[in-house]
């Protein structure tokens, strides 16, 4: 859950460069020469931006797979999933005190 949580804020960060006042112009003199397209128009960053909007997306899309994969694997509807990994398989009532 954790990592979904991560994966959508992520995402989300990612996404909001798409919504910011960039301008529609390049202004070399700031740094604002690397294109954005959105949807046919094309918004400017700096380079500081677009980093940020790359390691953001590539965050996005490790984090969902490593969910993706975690839910694979810990599947909490299948309670005999976790039998794989417990040590002992012995009864819940079991719990080793008192006289045996």
């Amino acid at each position: 859950m954790t990592c979904a949580i991560a994966a959508l804020v992520c995402f989300g960060f990612g996404v909001s460069f798409y919504y910011r006042g960039l301008p529609d112009k390049p202004q070399p003199t700031v740094g604002r020469i690397y294109p954005l397209n959105n949807h046919g128009f094309i918004m400017y960053m700096n380079e500081r931006e677009q980093t940020q909007q790359r390691k953001a997306f590539i965050a996005f899309g490790g984090l969902f797979a490593v969910a993706v994969v975690l839910d694979l694997v810990f599947d909490i509807s299948d309670r005999d999933s976790w039998q794989r990994f417990r040590r002992i398989n012995r009864p819940p009532w079991n719990h080793r005190w008192g006289p045996e």
